[in-house]
């Protein structure tokens, strides 16, 4: 990642250095709208912008884009040395595992469709009469890599899914469109995007007002979770919105102005600990 930035309104609490940001970034998220964006704000705030890999200890804060194993491990690394870190390890972790994610948002008692989890292909022959369509994922995927939408037993069963363990989702038919939920810490908005299972659909992403169940289901997830940055798949049916999952530090697609507002949350967590730190 780049680094730079100068003094200026992002300064120390004794008006010293600029603040520093580390960020862990894998190498798929390089040319996306994020952490770039978020770099970009970094630099025009006067903030100084390392690499995890070589800048960690001299840092501020660590932010991390990405759920790889070495990224998660700067995180912990980070919060060993007691930095604080945007998302924590362990929020990034509970939603890597589709499993582990999927228990915490039930007992947060948060809406989802029916679903199971189990060995692959074992969890298969259990459901092969029930109803269908299902959707199937890997447990441990992301960026909707090998999920299908099988719509009979007889598909299930030649179901070619080269993962040992699987969730599978009860299809829930709508207009081919989802709602995303995207979250920085408090502040939350709701965009209309395409369903990923509707390719077929090219129209983009477009914010729609946020309501109040927005937000409350948005918190929800992310405190199940424990996330400061996120994004919530919903599906809206008769019975109202389910959560299909929750993801962490996403692109935030179709919303403008939110570079500066993901600096000014980072720059946030960086103050409140040095400024505990020298009262």
């Amino acid at each position: 990642m780049p680094s730079g930035g100068g003094r200026g309104a992002n300064v120390g609490p004794d008006g010293g250095a600029p603040l520093r940001v580390a960020v862990a970034c894998e190498a798929r998220y390089q040319l996306q709208a994020q952490p770039a964006g978020l770099v970009t704000a970094l630099l025009r705030r006067g903030a100084e912008v390392l690499d995890a890999v070589d800048g960690l200890w001299g840092s501020d804060v660590v932010v991390a884009r990405g759920r790889s194993e070495a990224v998660i491990e700067t995180l912990e690394l980070a919060e060993a040395r007691g930095l604080p870190t945007v998302n924590t390890s362990g929020g990034v972790r509970n939603v890597v595992d589709k499993a582990v994610m999927h228990e915490r948002l039930s007992r947060a008692a948060v809406p989802m469709p029916e679903s199971w989890i189990g060995g692959w292909p074992a969890l298969a022959f259990e459901l092969a009469d029930v109803t269908h369509p299902l959707v199937v994922k890997p447990v441990k995927g992301d960026n909707c890599r090998d999920v299908h939408v099988v719509p009979n037993g007889a598909a299930l069963a030649k179901l070619a899914f080269p993962y040992d363990d699987a969730i599978v989702q009860r299809y829930l038919p709508n207009a081919g469109f989802d709602l995303k939920l995207y979250g920085i810490g408090q502040q939350v908005w709701a965009v209309r995007k395409p369903s990923p299972l509707r390719p077929d659909l090219h129209t983009g992403p477009t914010p729609v007002a946020t309501t109040s169940q927005h937000a409350w289901l948005a918190h929800r997830c992310a405190g199940a979770v424990g996330l400061d940055l996120f994004g919530v798949d919903c599906i809206d049916t008769p019975a109202g919105l389910l959560v299909i999952e929750i993801n962490d530090f996403p692109n935030y697609s179709g919303l403008l102005g939110v570079d500066d507002l993901l600096a000014a949350h980072v720059l946030s967590r960086a103050r409140i600990l040095t400024m505990e730190a020298h009262s």
